[in-house]
């Protein structure tokens, strides 16, 4: 069976507004669609350009800047609920800071045809997550998502350079794992594709990567540059 899937190379972006960033991700969605993708990747952390949204003030504060993303979760997941089922594709959507008793988790939401239809929370910090923002490492629970086509599990971005997530989601069955992941320069980005590289070596299976890429001067918690293109 032949499988079209869309990663993104995604350039963090100001936005003015809810509705224009859900604009902005339609014309993604539609990209990648257009192309007969049926699967959709977007990078870790790339939803934190909806803290263009917030003021100056909340912006420049990087802890504060995660706590106030939790008021958008529901419109965020709505929003990518609905391009699932209006485009008939499953969309691995950007990783998302969640607050859950009093802890802040990097989640990354899987939305089909059918809506949401589960997520899988980050396991290792780097030390800005941990240090800085004060994100937790999540409780190590996997998730394997099955489709008509096979199955498939999540790694992100630090996960995919640690062993043992990897091939325990293919000694259970998945045939492709996903990796977003977010990096501020060349040398991370790096990191991540070599242990991608390293995992599909491993398991015998199909790794997939995408990242976050360009300036976001705005934000002092995604100042990138990596250069590449976007969907291919």
């Amino acid at each position: 069976m032949k499988l079209h899937i869309a990663t993104a190379q995604y350039p963090i972006t100001y936005h003015t507004d809810f509705i224009a960033w859900q604009n902005h991700t339609e014309k993604w969605v539609q990209s990648a669609v257009s192309q007969e993708a049926k699967i959709l990747l977007f990078p870790e952390y790339s939803s934190m350009e909806l803290v263009s949204l917030f003021s100056e003030e909340i912006r420049m504060d990087i802890r504060r800047q995660v706590i106030e993303m939790d008021a958008l979760k529901v419109a965020f997941c709505d929003t990518f609920s609905a391009l699932a089922q209006k485009y008939q594709v499953i969309i691995i959507a950007p990783s998302f800071p969640v607050l859950e008793r009093e802890k802040i988790y990097n989640r990354v939401y899987v939305f089909s045809e059918k809506g949401l239809v589960g997520f899988q929370d980050k396991f290792f910090m780097t030390r800005f997550e941990n240090e800085v923002w004060e994100i937790s490492s999540a409780p190590k629970v996997l998730s394997l998502f099955e489709t008509v086509w096979g199955s498939f599990g999540i790694q992100i971005c630090y996960d995919v350079e640690f062993p043992l997530g990897s091939q325990l989601l293919c000694a259970h069955g998945a045939s492709l794992i996903f990796a977003p992941s977010c990096t501020e320069a060349i040398r991370g980005a790096t990191r991540v594709h070599v242990g991608a590289r390293a995992r599909a070596l491993e398991n015998q299976c199909y790794v997939v990567v995408s990242q976050t890429i360009n300036m976001a001067e705005w934000s002092p918690a995604l100042l990138l540059d990596i250069q590449a293109k976007k969907w291919f």
